[in-house]
């Protein structure tokens, strides 16, 4: 049996990211579309928010009949200063932990609130038994926030610095049970000497799960790019970053960050609410003005035209 799971956590004056909390009813949202979209395409799966506060209505009803559980963890592992950047995106590291020390699944894949499940994941879980599978973000080794885990990492561990860092996020990270664990104690190493250095990284777990993965892979333990399975599509009118991977070689996973989480999630939410089911792909699709799959028709035709008569 494999495990699909959302951390959440709140905690007076920790932060949710680095600009001003969002406030735990967009999250809330997020969640019952990420959870419920991943089980109604995952039915031979369990799933569950992983929390340390109760769930408010109608959001715990919401759960519970799609079949959600609902794991109380404390926040008692991987904390840092309430007001470091990203200071409650720890948690979700310290759910990971719990789950791996209390629960007995084969598999587990921990997805981010922001997210929309479209496909099954069966070709996931065949390469969990194999690797930890993370998000590989195309960054740049220069781009400003890859290098900053850079950095970090040096700060760390200054023998052999500079290093540079292959740049995962932490909206997806899957894997089998025995992996996890071997994973996970790379990230405890990767904290325990944040607190002896007192190095802090304004990039939230990202800097802990990347330098992790560095360090698994120069000790032989496979990570691999989740890329097949997850993409980060940014929806905004000064950044939109999107690819037609949502239906050519789809993946499995839409992962619908910054203001999305405002408007496509919260409007998947209430078409939820209303109808007890989730919108067909194609309508979400159509909701995150996703490009069409195919070239522009006129422009493909007077390329073609000036191939043939050489002009």
């Amino acid at each position: 049996m494999n495990l699909i799971f959302t951390a959440f956590a709140t905690l007076e004056g920790y932060r949710e990211g680095s600009n001003a909390n969002l406030g735990s009813e967009v999250f809330y949202r997020c969640i019952v579309v990420s959870l419920v979209s991943a089980k109604q395409k995952n039915q031979n799966c369990d799933a569950a928010l992983v929390t340390n506060t109760a769930v408010p209505e109608p959001y715990a009803a919401q759960l519970s009949q799609a079949g959600i559980r609902v794991i109380a963890c404390p926040f008692d592992n991987y904390r840092f200063e309430a007001d470091l950047d990203w200071s409650l995106a720890y948690y979700k590291l310290c759910a990971m932990q719990y789950l791996l020390e209390t629960e007995h699944y084969e598999n587990y894949l921990m997805l981010d609130s922001d997210t929309f499940t479209q496909r099954g994941y069966q070709d996931i879980w065949r390469e969990a038994a194999e690797a930890v599978l993370l998000y590989q973000v195309p960054h740049a080794a220069s781009q400003p926030m890859t290098a900053r885990i850079s950095h970090t990492y040096d700060g760390l561990w200054p023998e052999g610095a500079p290093h540079v860092l292959t740049h995962f996020g932490g909206e997806f990270v899957a894997g089998s049970t025995a992996r996890l664990q071997d994973f996970m104690a790379e990230c405890r190493n990767v904290f325990d000497r944040m607190q002896q250095t007192g190095v802090r990284s304004q990039d939230g777990d990202e800097a802990i799960l990347d330098a992790a993965a560095y360090r698994s892979q120069l000790a032989g333990k496979p990570v691999r790019a989740a890329n097949a399975y997850v993409f980060r599509y940014w929806l905004g009118g000064h950044f939109y970053y999107v690819s037609t991977n949502y239906c050519c070689d789809p993946v499995c996973v839409l992962h619908l960050p910054g203001k999305a989480k405002m408007r496509q999630l919260t409007v998947l939410y209430h078409k939820y609410s209303r109808s007890g089911r989730m919108p067909e792909n194609q309508t979400v699709w159509r909701l995150c003005c996703l490009p069409a799959a195919r070239p522009p028709l006129l422009r493909s035709l007077w390329v073609r035209l000036r191939a043939k008569i050489g002009i």
